[in-house]
């Protein structure tokens, strides 16, 4: 496993190959552990892993877990969405070496920083690892701190992977010597990172036109119907034409770092038949059950909000979604693209949808995880999570042919991301097309989907549309 471990680290293996490998070694050693002699309490160390509360997904920290188990951790896996107290009293009850906390956007990484407050709070001093899509490494040398000002003496640690998770877990239990001096050096890079933040010029203020004024207008489309409506007993076979291959085989796959030749013999060998086999499976069996809410609301764009209205009555307002501004370029605001209130009424239109894969493919993925088929439950998952992707883009594709508009008029953008970062505002798309009664699916305190497999959106025809990325930068500086 160090071997696979180093051949992954320098893009010599993907990591379908090394979770494979960890199978291997898993049923090789429960061989061998019944000839050797067993002494109760031997452990190279014991770690605390969980996903952070309000966080549905769990796909990197179950990674995690596999490569430090097959590496002698003893580890302590608490699941998803848990309460750091939750955390932190496990970690005082097994005496932990070490605390992992895995987070997959911005909104759900501030509970990082709290697990420090609290251990500061109840004199306890466990390190921590933090890892996860929404976090680098310079958000983890900022929650490093206490008040800001003095660092956490146990160490806080950013695991851009499983394999420097288990790097980081080495050093901390190596010996005396060798930990403070592994400690001290990730101590000196925050502080030398503080001092840089701290000593920067301050940012200059936009201070141009809004983008409003640069764009042109059409004619708003006439909206086939008002208010939501749900769609069930889809054909999987309709989707598979708008699979992003690109992101299933290199993002969700692993295969980002594979060139040339390489490339495309695990394209051919292993990918294309897998997808295959997933897709035949998807068609004769229930393992995806897609399903939709969607619908068409009058709207207007006032300022930097998106004003919906009343279907039966455009001069009522009965939501708004206030949304962030990009910080340079072009400073677009997704309001920018619908036209302002005529007299107090919409004078425009937006589509929202949410889409799911249903719950039986996690269930699915669940156990074969729990029966230590990592690999498989690593293929299956990354293949729900693109069908739901491909789902949202047919429906994208179905709501540009019932307004009327060429085929790559407008944009669809989901929340979480780029221009629409705000997930509390899941909350407003929920209420006015009723998701959790049309098609099952509830949100987490942090406003995520479940189940994971699932997908929100908010549709605008405006043939200007862009995708850009507005305050994410600022919010992960606050968190």
């Amino acid at each position: 496993m160090k071997e696979v471990g180093d051949k992954f680290g320098s893009g010599e293996l993907i990591l379908p190959f090394v979770l494979q490998s960890a199978e291997v070694m898993k049923k090789a050693v429960a061989h061998l552990e019944q000839f050797l002699d067993k002494v109760e309490g031997v452990t190279k160390g014991k770690v605390v892993l969980a996903t952070v509360f309000g966080d549905v997904h769990d796909i990197g920290k179950n990674l995690v877990h596999t490569i430090l188990a097959n590496n002698g951790y003893t580890v302590f896996d608490l699941g998803k969405q848990v309460p750091m107290n939750t955390i932190l009293e496990k970690a005082v009850e097994v005496n932990a070496d070490a605390i992992g906390l895995s987070a997959l956007l911005v909104s759900t990484s501030k509970q990082m920083p709290v697990c420090v407050k609290e251990q500061v709070a109840r004199g306890l001093a466990f390190p921590i690892v933090v890892g996860g899509a929404a976090i680098n490494r310079d958000f983890s040398r900022r929650i490093s701190f206490v008040d800001g000002e003095r660092f956490f003496d146990p160490g806080l640690f950013y695991a851009k992977d499983a394999f420097e998770g288990l790097d980081i877990m080495d050093r901390l239990m190596s010996a005396p010597a060798e930990r403070a001096a592994f400690v001290a050096r990730i101590r000196s890079e925050a502080v030398h990172a503080r001092d840089t933040v701290r000593n920067a010029p301050p940012a200059v203020a936009f201070s141009g036109p809004t983008a409003r004024a640069q764009l042109r207008y059409l004619d708003v489309p006439p909206a086939p119907f008002w208010g939501p409506r749900t769609v069930r007993d889809i054909d999987v076979r309709t989707l598979w034409p708008n699979f992003d291959l690109k992101s299933l085989y290199r993002l969700s796959w692993g295969g980002s770092n594979v060139k040339g030749e390489e490339w495309e013999r695990i394209v051919a060998s292993e990918f294309a038949p897998r997808l295959e086999r997933y897709q035949r499976l998807a068609e004769t069996s229930p393992v995806l059950d897609p399903r939709v809410v969607y619908g068409y609301f009058p709207a207007a764009g006032s300022g930097d909000d998106v004003i919906v209205y009343d279907p039966h009555d455009h001069g009522r307002e009965i939501a708004r979604f206030p949304f962030t501004r990009q910080i340079g370029g072009e400073h677009l605001c997704l309001a920018d693209y619908l036209r302002e209130p005529l007299d107090g009424r919409a004078s425009d239109l937006i589509a929202l949808q949410v889409v799911t894969m249903g719950r039986g493919v996690s269930h699915e993925i669940d156990r074969l995880q729990a029966a230590a088929d990592y690999s498989e439950s690593y293929f299956l998952h990354g293949f729900s999570v693109q069908s739901a992707e491909a789902l949202a883009e047919t429906m994208h594709h179905r709501i540009r042919a019932e307004l009327g508009l060429a085929p790559e008029r407008g944009k669809r953008y989901s929340w979480g991301y780029g221009a629409c970062p705000d997930l509390s505002q899941h909350e407003i798309v929920w209420r006015l097309l009723d998701a959790q009664n049309a098609i099952g699916t509830e949100l987490t305190e942090a406003f995520q989907i479940v189940p994971e497999q699932s997908t929100a959106a908010i549709i605008i025809h405006h043939p200007q549309a862009a995708y850009f990325n507005a305050a994410a930068v600022r919010e992960l500086s606050a968190a």
